[in-house]
């Protein structure tokens, strides 16, 4: 199994994909924030795509996951930071604390997290198409 890339090695994987240097995403990353009176440089992007600083914060991953028409819960995760809608899942729903609290503790391995998912998956699949009367 291949080494994971970093959060760094993703974001320079999605520039390139979209053709961009980094100052052109910077400049666009930097245009959005703008509005909030923030700012954004290619000298940081560099210090991301190589490692040599922490990941951003949720709020600048979202930004560069929208300009990279990214998917932010995976650059998120990759960063080592929690979804929004999770971290909210998990103060709302004890069900959802206590899921996890065994999954956890369940130690599961990469295969065991594969079979999950496809079981969640097949289970919306299931109650998205009902079988229908008679068959």
């Amino acid at each position: 199994m291949g080494q994971r890339a970093t959060f760094g090695q993703r974001l320079r994987e999605l520039r390139k994909a979209k053709n961009l240097t980094q100052r052109e995403l910077a400049e666009r990353v930097a245009a959005r924030l703008r509005k909030e009176g923030r700012s954004f440089d290619f000298t940081y992007l560099s210090k991301i795509e190589n490692d040599k600083t922490e990941p951003p914060s949720v709020a600048l991953i979202t930004e560069l996951a929208h300009v990279l028409d990214a998917d932010p819960n995976e650059l998120i995760t990759l960063a080592g930071k929690v979804p929004p809608g999770l971290e909210k899942t998990l103060k709302e729903s004890e069900p959802a604390r206590a899921f996890f609290r065994s999954a956890f503790d369940r130690k599961l391995t990469e295969e065991d997290w594969k079979r999950l998912l496809q079981e969640l998956k097949r289970r919306r699949t299931t109650s998205e198409n009902p079988p229908k009367p008679g068959d």
